[in-house]
Formats: C-alpha cells, structure tokens, sequence
C-alpha cells in the first residue's frame, strides 16, 4: 500500500518541528456561489491530520482532494515542481 504524499508533508510539518509553521499555507479549492476560487489558510489553524483529509481548528474538514498546493513562505512544498 503506497502512503499519500500530502498526508506525511501535512504530518512532518506538524510534527517535526525544524519547520516553522507560521509560515506555511496550504492553498484549498474552494466552491462559493456556483464557481470554485483558491483561499488561503494559515497551516497553523489545522487542528487534525487525517487519513483522508485535515480538520481544522473551528471543525471544518478539508479533504486532501480541494488542496491545491502548499507553501512555506515563497517555496511550494506541494505539489513538488517536477524538474526539466
């Protein structure tokens, strides 16, 4: 069974601690008013990592699949920029 990639960053992140996480943003597709835009949420306002997505503090659940990327400061994280 292969592990998901953005569950184990998510998880690193929160759990490691050589990264500052006040910097962090995870970039979440959002549906409003019949049309989809990005929003932003600070990584620090993610209460769970879960196996199929993370909850945030205020009990939102946001699954894996509207997660568009995630940045530390200027540097994305995920998806990871494929070279050449």
């Amino acid at each position: 069974m292969v592990g998901n990639p953005l569950r184990d960053l998510l998880n690193r992140l929160r759990w490691d601690g050589r990264q500052d996480i006040s910097s962090v943003v995870v970039s979440v597709r959002v549906r409003r008013e019949g049309g989809q835009r990005v929003e932003e949420l600070s990584f620090a306002s993610v209460a769970e990592v879960g196996a199929r997505g993370v909850t945030l503090q205020d009990g939102t659940f946001v699954p894996f699949h509207r997660v568009a990327a995630v940045f530390a400061g200027r540097r994305r994280l995920w998806p990871r920029e494929v070279d050449g």
